[in-house]
Parts: C-alpha cells; structure tokens; sequence
C-alpha cells in the first residue's frame, strides 16, 4: 500500500473504534501508537474520505411537511430537507450528506454513468463526502467554466474529486463563466473542445448543481467571474439567482442582458430532458431558490429548513 492507503487503512481504524467501538480518542491513540491529535486528524480524514457515514432511522416531522410540500407544488421527483440549526451560518455540512447519499445511488451503478456536475461550495461538498468506489467505467463532465478571468480556477468545481475518488474520466469545460466579450463567448463556443464537452453533457443521465444568489455576496462576484459593474447590472435587472451562471428573474425566467449573452456555461433548455438536482441552503438563498424551481428548471431539490421555510411561504 502507498501513503495514502496506510494512512486511510489508520483512519478507518480510528473511526471504527470510536463510533462503533465507543473508545475514546485517548484509547485510540494508545491502540494505535498515534497522539491524541493524530487520533482527530485521523477521524477528520475518515469524514472528509466518506468511510463514516450516518443514518437516523426517523422522519423529522417538520422537514418532512416541508419537503412534501415543495414536492408536491413544483412537481418535483424528490425534494430532501435536511435539519439544521437554528443559528447555523453554514449548512453545507448538512447538504453534503444529503447529496452524497442521492449522487452515490447512481455512481454505485455498474453499467457506465455520465454525470454532470455544476459548481458551488455544496456541489463539491457533497462530491467530497463520496466514498471511494472503483467505476472507471463512468464519466464527469463539467457544465460551468473552470477559469475566473484572472486565470485562476474556480476552486469549487467537482469533477476532478469525483472522478478521483472513482477512476472515471473527467471532461472539464476549459472557459471562463462569462466572456470578456460577445465575439470572445462565439469563438469559445466554435471550438471543437467546447463542442465536444457538450456532447458529452447531453449523454448524462443526471446533473447536480448549485444555485447562486445575486446580491453583494455572490459566489460570480466574489470569486472573480463577473467585476462590480456586472454585477450592478445584474441587480439593475432584479435577478434574484443563478442556475450555471445564467441569471434568473424572480419568476424564474432567464433575464437577458450583455451578461446572459457571454455566459459561457451550456443552456439550461439543454437539460430539459435530463435529471437536474440543485443542492442548495441557507435562507439568503430562499429567492434564487424560488425563482429556479418556478421557472420548472429543476427535478429534485436538496436544501435546509431555512430555505425550505421561506420557499413554503412564498407558495
């Protein structure tokens, strides 16, 4: 075994007896000849790997009724709520269990899979909270840029974990989101490498992506795909979220501007035929949310009691 295996063989060992064993991290650190901080640092790699995995065999009544009723209102095939804390600033923990437990269901399969996968801190939470699983048999394919304009990557993309953590291939779209200009967006999209990622994408049997909420703190503008102005522009137009890059009207339709005509991202009318789940919470989140599943862009939900509460309130 490399390093790696060694120290993921230890990990699952450390994370075996404290869970199921009900030893402590001193007793492990004894059995194992480790500290007690190398006991933490073990139990953390188990987490972060997906070899400890939690299953709580009862329904939480509330979320229960909040999904049924999202369910139910936008037609969708499934909507998950997870349970979060009253004063959690960041669900994304809680999202990625949900979303590994739905994505794995598929990845599981033998026969060969193409998946596509958005982007957002969510998205690669919850490829991150993947067991590894031998399937080189399947495919990943990015449907968002992997570039900011500065050249830097977007640190939030997925394909590379999941197809790490499987042995599957991996097809990145090599562009920014959004083209510095209209004639920049055509020539991308006239390449034969943009051209042949699409085809790829339009063989997935299921896509799981974010949602992006337009405001100061949106993920476009903080990470440097799109500058302030675009940004004032955006809001000018009342978008409230982002599907892929793709701005979003309150009622969920995609807004044209000189932004929408350089998104690089491939269409949402593309996946109409597909499976598409967004992955996403918080109640800041609850308009872009909305307006994604009224403009029928969606066919499951993963999302916390926040955003669910203020979506049931707005239906």
């Amino acid at each position: 075994m490399d390093k790696f295996e060694v120290k993921l063989d230890q990990a699952a060992r450390a994370a075996w007896l404290s869970y199921v064993g009900g030893c402590t991290q001193d007793d492990i650190a004894a059995q194992l000849g480790v500290s007690r901080p190398g006991v933490q640092r073990l139990l953390a790699l188990a987490r972060q790997e997906g070899l400890v995995k939690v299953h709580i065999d009862h329904p939480i009544g509330y979320c229960s009724a909040l999904s049924q009723a999202i369910r139910e209102r936008f037609g969708l095939d499934y909507c998950d709520v997870v349970p979060a804390a009253a004063d959690a600033g960041d669900t994304t923990p809680y999202l990625a269990v949900a979303g590994a437990e739905r994505l794995s269901r598929l990845i599981e399969r033998s026969d060969p899979q193409t998946l596509s996968l958005g982007t957002g801190r969510s998205v690669r939470a919850t490829v991150e909270a993947l067991s590894r699983i031998d399937r080189p048999q399947h495919r990943f394919v990015s449907l968002v840029g992997n570039v900011a304009r500065d050249g830097s990557a977007n640190r939030y993309d997925g394909v590379m974990v999941a197809a790490d953590k499987t042995g599957g291939e991996r097809f990145l779209l090599p562009t920014p989101v959004v083209a510095a200009s209209v004639e920049e967006k055509e020539a991308l999209a006239g390449q034969p490498l943009f051209r042949a990622i699409g085809a790829v994408a339009c063989q997935a049997c299921a896509a799981f992506i974010g949602v992006g909420r337009i405001d100061p703190q949106a993920t476009l503008f903080q990470d440097h795909f799109i500058s302030a102005d675009e940004l004032t522009e955006l809001l000018s137009f009342d978008a409230v979220g982002e599907l892929l890059g793709w701005p979003l009207s309150e009622s969920g339709e995609v807004i044209d501007c000189s932004i929408t005509r350089r998104v690089t991202s491939l269409p949402l009318t593309m996946f109409r035929d597909q499976s598409v789940i967004a992955l996403a919470g918080g109640r800041e989140k609850g308009p872009a949310i909305l307006a994604a599943l009224r403009g029928g862009w969606l066919n499951a939900l993963i999302t916390d009691e926040h955003a669910a509460r203020y979506v049931v309130g707005k239906i």
